[in-house]
């Protein structure tokens, strides 16, 4: 089964009313929740954290970051709020040793990236390959499949999924049926919805419906 992480992002930012989001929509069928660490300030972010926490849910905390200091602040604070999982940020082998002993996943991205939206840029080649390099020091990765820039994303995501050990998380820009035909056909581990959502592109209504709508296509194969 392809895991749904519903993000309470829209156009790579955290939205202002993630907690009255997160509340209306606890009971949507997943079980994996998250938020990015741009668009709120970390206080707001660590109630909401403390929110899907308290609700039982395992959250992801997905980072933008590339510095690497900024990048250890991120695993802090995915740590010290008790979080499950870092996602989507620049590897770092210091990232990956303090989150090893604090027992939190750590799934970053691979590649060249650019720009917000955060866009993937090179060849297969290089994006496979880099996946490989950080992936023994590594719990899985995150790949921006739909934001590459340098080609099919289908032959990026085929030769991807074969080359490189699961768990892989396909990240942002899942939006039409289409997208997700083809990442029912690659079978990830789990992928990222959020603005697809906020913008209703499945024209269901709320959050919560969309989820719902996602869950019931993915299973009904």
């Amino acid at each position: 089964m392809i895991e749904l992480i519903a993000m309470l992002t829209h156009n790579d930012k955290t939205v202002d009313n993630a907690r009255e989001v997160f509340a209306q929509s606890v009971d949507a069928p997943t079980q994996h929740w998250g938020f990015k660490d741009t668009g709120l300030s970390s206080p707001e972010l660590a109630l909401l954290a403390r929110d899907m926490k308290d609700a039982g849910k395992t959250v992801h905390f997905e980072s933008l970051e590339e510095e690497e200091s900024r990048c250890v602040a991120a695993a802090q604070f995915a740590i010290e709020n008790g979080l499950d999982f870092l996602i989507g940020m620049a590897f770092h082998p210091s990232v990956a040793k303090l989150l090893a002993e604090a027992k939190v996943g750590y799934l970053p991205t691979c590649g060249g990236r650019s720009g917000i939206p955060r866009m993937l840029h090179g060849s297969i080649e290089d994006i496979v390959g880099d996946a490989n390099r950080i992936r023994p020091q590594a719990d899985g990765v995150a790949l921006s499949l739909y934001r590459w820039t340098d080609g099919d994303p289908g032959l990026l995501g085929k030769a991807f999924i074969e080359e490189v050990k699961s768990p892989v998380v396909v990240t942002g820009s899942i939006n039409s049926t289409d997208r997700m035909d083809e990442i029912a056909t690659l079978s990830p581990w789990g992928i990222t919805v959020g603005s697809a959502l906020f913008d209703d592109v499945f024209g269901v209504g709320s959050f919560a419906a969309g989820l719902e709508w996602m869950r019931n296509y993915f299973d009904r194969g």
